[in-house]
C-alpha cells in the first residue's frame, strides 16, 4: 500500500476553508464597496490567498491521479461523484424551499441538476466531470515520456496557453487568449509535476523556499491594492483563476504544504483531518445551502456591508461547520448503505 501523504489532506481542507472564506466576501457585498480603509484593503489580501482554493483542488487531483489509467473500473467511479451531486441538490432545494420559502419547484430543481443551477456553487461538479474523463488522455501524454525535459515543456505549454495572458496582455491583446478558459489542464499538469518529483521538491531549503514565499506573495499583494484601492474591487483576468495572481499564489503555497513535517507514527492525531479531507466535495456542494440560510438573516442583522467584514472570522466557521455536519451525516448514510448492499 502506498504510504498517506497528509501534506495533501492539509491542502484540501486547506482549500475547502478557503472556499467558504472567499464566499464570504461575494456574500456580505464586498464586491460592491469601494476599497479603502483597513479593513477592505485586509480583505483584498486574504482574497488574494482564499482564490486558490479551485487551483489547490485541481492541483492536488494531479497529485493523487497522475498515474490513473483508463479502464471500467476508473470510470464507474465517476457515479459516486454525480450520486453526490444529485443527493446534495435535493437536500439543497429543500432546505431553500422549506426554510427560505424559495418557490422553485421540484421540476425546476430538477432541470436544473443538468444545467448545475439548483446548486449554485455546482459549476466546479460541471468542470470536474469533464476533467475526470481526460485524465486518462492527460496522464497518457505525460507518461509518454520520462524526462524531466518532457515534462517541464508540458508545464511551460501550460503557463504560455493558460496563465501568461493574464500578465501580458494588461494593456492590450499581446498574447493569444483562446486558451485560457482550459485552465484546469494547466493546473492539474503542476499537482502531477508535484507527484512525480514530489522527492526533489523535499530537497527545496525551507529557509529559501519561505523567503521567496514570502517576498513574491508581498509582491503580488501589493499589485492586487494597488489596482483596486480606492475602487469597487474588479475581476480580471489577472486575478481570475487563470490569472497569473492566483496561479503563484496557489504554486507557491502548494510547495510550502508539501513541506510540512507529519510523523506517521502519529497517524492516529490526523484522524479529523482525514475526514474533512475525504468529504471536501460534499462540504462544498453543502455550503450553498448553508451560505444561503445563514446570510440571509446576517445581512438583515447587520445591514452595512462595511460592518458585515468585521464579522467575517465567525461567519466562515458557522458556515463551514454547518456544512461539514451535513456532510458528515450524508457521507454516513451513503457508507451504511454501500455496506448493507455488499453484505
Amino acid at each position: 500500500m502506498r504510504k498517506r501523504l497528509y501534506q495533501i489532506d492539509v491542502i484540501k481542507v486547506f482549500a475547502i476553508f478557503s472556499v467558504v472564506s472567499v464566499h464570504f466576501l461575494l456574500n456580505s457585498g464586498f464586491y460592491d464597496i469601494s476599497v479603502t480603509g483597513w479593513m477592505p484593503t485586509i480583505d483584498v489580501i486574504l482574497r488574494t490567498i482564499f482564490i486558490t482554493a479551485v487551483p489547490l483542488f485541481i492541483m492536488a487531483t494531479g497529485f493523487l491521479m497522475g498515474d490513473k489509467v483508463l479502464s471500467s473500473s476508473y470510470i464507474v467511479k465517476i457515479w459516486r461523484t454525480l450520486l453526490l451531486y444529485v443527493i446534495v441538490s435535493i437536500i439543497d432545494w429543500i432546505g431553500h424551499t422549506l426554510i427560505l420559502g424559495s418557490k422553485i419547484s421540484f421540476s425546476d430543481a430538477l432541470y436544473g441538476m443538468l444545467d448545475f443551477s439548483t446548486d449554485s456553487y455546482a459549476w466546479y461538479v460541471e468542470m470536474y466531470i469533464g476533467l475526470y474523463l481526460l485524465i486518462p488522455v492527460l496522464n497518457a501524454a505525460w507518461h509518454y515520456q520520462s524526462n524531466e525535459q518532457y515534462h517541464l515543456y508540458i508545464l511551460i505549454v501550460s503557463v504560455i496557453l493558460f496563465f501568461l495572458p493574464s500578465l501580458f496582455n494588461v494593456f492590450g491583446k499581446i498574447m493569444p487568449d483562446w486558451w485560457t478558459a482550459a485552465y484546469p489542464i494547466g493546473y492539474y499538469y503542476f499537482g502531477v509535476y508535484f507527484k512525480t518529483y514530489f522527492s526533489k521538491i523535499q530537497k527545496i531549503p525551507l529557509k529559501q523556499l519561505l523567503f521567496w514565499s514570502v517576498t513574491i506573495f508581498s509582491v503580488i499583494s501589493l499589485i492586487a491594492v494597488n489596482n483596486n484601492y480606492g475602487k469597487i474591487f474588479k475581476w480580471t483576468s489577472e486575478n481570475d483563476y487563470m490569472g497569473y495572481q492566483p496561479f503563484i499564489v496557489a504554486i507557491i503555497m502548494f510547495l510550502l504544504f508539501l513541506r510540512l513535517p507529519f510523523k506517521r507514527e502519529k497517524q492516529r492525531k490526523y484522524k479529523i483531518l482525514t475526514k474533512i479531507s475525504g468529504m471536501t466535495l460534499t462540504i462544498y456542494l453543502f455550503s450553498d445551502l448553508t451560505d444561503s440560510i445563514i446570510y440571509h438573516d446576517f445581512k438583515l442583522m447587520v445591514p452595512s456591508t462595511n460592518n458585515r467584514l468585521v464579522w467575517g472570522p465567525l461567519i466562515v466557521i458557522c458556515s463551514f461547520i454547518s456544512a461539514t455536519i451535513l456532510s458528515f451525516i450524508v457521507e454516513k448514510i451513503l457508507s451504511k448503505l454501500s455496506n448493507t448492499r455488499k453484505a
